[in-house]
């Protein structure tokens, strides 16, 4: 009996104890004050800039062919080599063409020869006839021989021009300054006329190609000066200007393409490189909006939302929860539209710990 009281005891004792420390628990829980910082609301700035992802292009790419078919006799680049404007980087076997101009040019001098006969026959025979001494139709044949000739000398001529013309697709030039990044073909091949022999980039014409959203995409205009940003190179802005702007989106990113073109810029700077590029808006039609900074805005079931702090003194307050109205988001924070007054002061860090009326303690920025 007296064993069964003392177990009685002990676990009476061991009730006592737990209830007292869930209560201590509890008590602490009530008492602690959770830390948090806190900005003051201000008005959105008079512009607003916005970064935008890009990737550079090179501003004009050629994809150099032949105009006629035959087998590749030279081929003098390389992928990586620079080239100049009207280098020659290949050429065809043109034996043949050269045969035909050859005999085109022969046919050409005898008509010439027989052209100029054909004219010293016409002027004498014309003097004769203007003397009585020579019959009409005599003159009329001399004529129609010099005619002929010359029609003929004049065909000719234009079969040797021809010629000539076709003779110099046999040989292929580079049409601008630049850099070889692709070599399709090699020598003693095969190539019809229109094949890809090789691919040139311009070397001195450098764009950047970004994806602009709906919302800033009409506040875009051909001529605007941006800023553009490589992460290679963190220390360097250049400059660009847009020079493109897509009135339509693209399918699959849902943006709208905007070209820029650079001027001046170095070797640095190559195709495929990634860049940001840096839009500044006049910010007139939302400057009396304010702006919080963007962890102060969280978002439930009912819509946005944040929390006011009212200081009750000596670096404490209470948290007062409000629903906003949320404009865009620029670099500076969220475009608060409706639900804030300036100078308020909103909880900008542990926004998810908190609940309406909750005290705190300030931590300022």
């Amino acid at each position: 009996m007296g064993w069964n009281q003392n177990i009685v005891r002990v676990m009476a004792a061991g009730l006592l104890v737990g209830m007292v420390g869930c209560s201590g628990e509890k008590a602490l829980e009530i008492e602690a004050i959770r830390p948090v910082r806190f900005s003051e609301v201000t008005k959105a700035p008079a512009q607003v800039e916005r970064r935008f992802s890009g990737i550079t292009q090179a501003g004009e790419v050629v994809r150099l062919s032949f105009r006629t078919g035959g087998k590749i006799e030279t081929l003098e680049v390389a992928v990586g080599d620079t080239v100049t404007r009207g280098q020659v980087l290949a050429t065809l076997d043109n034996r043949d063409a050269r045969l035909n101009l050859e005999k085109a040019q022969v046919a050409l001098e005898n008509s010439r020869i027989q052209s100029e006969n054909a004219r010293s026959n016409l002027d004498r025979i014309r003097a004769l006839y203007e003397n009585n001494n020579e019959p009409l139709s005599e003159y009329e044949k001399a004529r129609n021989g010099f005619a002929s000739a010359s029609a003929t000398y004049n065909a000719d001529k234009r079969g040797v021009t021809l010629l000539e013309r076709d003779l110099a697709y046999y040989t292929l030039e580079s049409p601008m300054a630049g850099i070889i990044t692709s070599r399709e073909v090699e020598a003693n091949e095969n190539v019809s006329s229109g094949q890809v022999v090789a691919v040139i980039q311009s070397s001195d014409s450098i764009e950047v190609e970004t994806g602009i959203p709906e919302l800033w995409i009409p506040h875009i205009k051909r001529g605007q000066v941006v800023s553009i940003l490589y992460p290679s190179m963190p220390d360097k802005r250049f400059e660009g200007r847009v020079t493109e702007v897509a009135f339509e989106s693209d399918k699959e990113t849902h943006t709208y393409p905007v070209i820029l073109s650079m001027e001046g810029v170095g070797a640095e700077i190559r195709p495929g490189m990634p860049t940001s590029v840096i839009f500044e808006f006049d910010n007139k039609e939302t400057g009396a909006m304010l702006i919080v900074p963007v962890h102060a805005v969280a978002k439930d079931y009912e819509g946005y939302f944040l929390y006011t702090v009212e200081e009750t003194g000596k670096g404490e307050g209470v948290v007062t929860k409000r629903r906003v109205t949320v404009g865009r988001m620029i670099t500076h924070g969220f475009e608060i539209a409706s639900g804030l007054q300036a100078g308020e002061k909103v909880v900008t860090a542990g926004v998810s710990f908190l609940s309406d009326g909750k005290k705190v303690k300030l931590i300022s920025h």
